[in-house]
């Protein structure tokens, strides 16, 4: 166990999170294969560092599955395919396994038409963006990771604070407190404005109006609900409404196989060779921490903080599944 004066934590393999989440699923009746599907995602937000979207979001998800807020064996369906379009109904299902479900749609159908548009209405939380990107890249539209929220940090984060013990977070943050001000209190972020925490939008205005373009090119297309439509978030047993947008773009459709990536790899040469701002020794690319993180959270194991544990553990017990211990080697 580390044990810091604000941030207690114990280490675990991500294979020994992947085992004990996958029997936390199963035991409220999610189908081995959508579990193995959830907690992928959830144990790797945790192994690239995004804590926010890690395993911190399974006790939210039981508390909603138990509520019935989840339709818990949906998978859901293709409500129209034309072209290179293909509208998806989530039926309100785990928000992995429905975007599972599109990301396999999106690359199918770039690989047949070279570019892809998958929208779904009626989904739930489905983890960090990055898995379903780094899936798309895998399938051959090259790599390059850009997963950021709109608001200037994931709400998530706030929510790790919090089971870090940390009385304070960053101003930069911009959560807001009660009288809508920027507050540097954990608990004012989190009680926020009528009991709702609050996020700024990130870079002000310029920020409020990407977080409308994403808004149109998800919820808009897909006919779901928008913005403040849906119920207030994790509530247990409202349908969150949820909407996603797939795009997959086939870069041989434009240029000879690989060029795209020795092209990339050209851009982040000249992006990392930019003299560093003070107080810093490197330019980093939007991922590349997340990558280093990784390779060490997969030797050194993954720092759950001890308040989330006790949740998890709780859970567990009243579920008759015996916790791991901490893994001796990390």
């Amino acid at each position: 166990m580390s044990s810091s004066s604000d941030s207690p934590t114990v280490n675990y393999s991500a294979e020994t999170l992947r085992v004990f989440c996958r029997q936390l699923l199963i035991a409220l009746g999610t189908a081995d294969a959508h579990a193995r599907i959830v907690v992928d995602s959830l144990v790797g937000a945790n192994l690239r560092g995004v804590d926010s979207h890690g395993i911190q979001m399974l006790a939210t998800y039981i508390q909603q599955l138990r509520a019935g807020g989840i339709n818990i064996p949906a998978a859901g369906r293709v409500v129209r395919e034309d072209g290179v379009c293909l509208r998806y109904d989530g039926q309100n299902g785990l928000g992995q396994v429905v975007a599972e479900q599109c990301t396999d749609h999106a690359i199918r159908i770039a690989r047949a038409l070279g570019v892809a548009v998958v929208v779904t209405s009626h989904s739930t939380h489905f983890g960090a963006g990055a898995g379903w990107g780094e899936k798309v890249a895998r399938a051959g539209s090259g790599r390059w990771l850009l997963d950021m929220a709109t608001t200037t940090v994931a709400l998530g984060k706030l929510t790790n604070a919090a089971h870090l013990n940390r009385s304070t977070i960053p101003a930069e943050w911009g959560f807001l407190d009660a009288e809508r001000k920027v507050t540097t209190s954990t608990a004012a972020a989190i009680k926020g404005i009528d009991g709702v925490p609050y996020p700024s939008p990130i870079g002000g205005y310029k920020g409020s109006a990407l977080a409308v373009m994403v808004e149109i090119l998800c919820s808009g297309l897909s006919g779901g609900a928008m913005a403040t439509e849906l119920p207030v978030y994790r509530t247990g047993g409202d349908p969150l409404g949820i909407s996603h947008t797939f795009i997959a773009i086939d870069p041989a459709r434009f240029l000879a196989p690989g060029e795209l990536e020795t092209r990339v790899d050209r851009l982040a040469q000249l992006v990392k060779a930019s003299e560093p701002a003070p107080g810093y020794d490197e330019v980093m690319l939007a991922g590349e921490p997340e990558w280093r993180c990784e390779r060490q959270r997969e030797q050194a194991g993954i720092p759950v903080p001890v308040k989330l544990w006790q949740q998890l553990t709780t859970i567990a017990g009243e579920l008759k599944i015996t916790p791991p211990r901490p893994d001796p080697s990390h």
